[in-house]
């Protein structure tokens, strides 16, 4: 007796292997902005703009913690509360608290060289490791063994996907395995001849891989809208450099203005004691220092 195959199983699996297709291909993008483009660019703004971004993240942390400090300070005294040196000091030390990691992500920044900041980093995330993204990693790996993979593809794109591979296990970029899992076929669906899959199963897996798919087309889309990819033909413009310049010499100047305020406030309210200095201790964000630094410091204290 011949089994009877359901005649929308040749095209849900053509379809399912469209996608995965499609998939690898936004992943490749994303992971060459984010290893070789982005680095690229990254040196460029620097080697223009470094000295001047030093002084302005420097400026915006030093007028934003004293704000702070000042904000608090005013809450008390608008209460009626007696600033005395023991609730000055108090203050003072939530605020050292609060500001802690950006203080230490500007050391890092411009302080400390890469074997510092490689340091740094493995102090925050730590040494343990998600037991969900070591059984990717492996999986993954098994998948591109030599005696696993299959030895008709092509080793550049063999090593290519390698790289992407360790990049996202070192960052810890759970997402990025799971894509590429989808995308190497670890699950059944991809990796199996025979035909002893329902409809239903292959329309949920189709279902997923259509997720998945547009799930790293958006996370493409938002990496292609943030700087500094926004500003790859603008540093090519000697016109927008000149502009860039100026503007971020105006936003250090502002900067400096909000600490002067800030510092004559803090000094009215408490009669001339001086802040305390800061504490930066190590942050245990589990994010890398590029992604941290670039997103929420250097293109971000505006």
């Amino acid at each position: 007796m011949s089994i009877t195959v359901h005649p929308d199983i040749a095209h849900l699996r053509e379809h399912v292997r469209e996608l995965r297709r499609e998939l690898r291909s936004v992943i490749d993008d994303w992971h060459r902005l984010s290893t070789e483009v982005r680095p690229r660019l990254h040196a460029i703004y620097h080697a223009h703009f470094g000295e001047l971004e030093r002084e302005l993240q420097q400026s915006a942390l030093s007028a934003a913690e004293m704000f702070r400090r000042v904000e608090l300070l005013s809450i008390k005294h608008e209460r009626g509360e007696q600033l005395t040196q023991q609730i000055v000091d108090l203050i003072n030390e939530v605020v050292d608290k609060e500001y802690a990691r950006f203080a230490m992500r500007v050391k890092e920044a411009f302080e400390m060289d890469q074997r510092q900041r490689d340091d740094a980093e493995r102090t925050r995330t730590g040494q343990t490791s998600d037991h969900e993204l070591v059984s990717m990693y492996r999986t993954l790996v098994k998948q591109l063994h030599p005696d696993v993979a299959d030895t008709s593809k092509n080793d550049a794109e063999d090593g290519g996907v390698w790289h992407q591979v360790q990049t996202a296990y070192a960052s810890r970029n759970a997402g990025q395995l799971r894509s590429l899992l989808a995308v190497l076929g670890a699950d059944e669906a991809l990796t199996r001849e025979a035909d002893d899959w329902g409809i239903d199963r292959w329309r949920h897996e189709a279902e997923e891989m259509e997720r998945r798919l547009g799930l790293e087309q958006r996370k493409l889309r938002r990496l292609r809208a943030e700087e500094p990819f926004t500003m790859e033909r603008d540093l090519e413009d000697e016109g927008w450099r000149n502009r860039h310049r100026d503007e971020l010499v105006r936003v250090i100047a502002r900067k400096k203005d909000e600490l002067r305020e800030s510092e004559r406030r803090y000094a009215e309210l408490t009669e001339g004691l001086v802040p305390r200095g800061q504490n930066p201790t190590k942050s245990k964000e589990e994010r890398s220092f590029d992604e941290d630094f670039m997103t929420n410091t250097y293109f971000g204290q505006r």
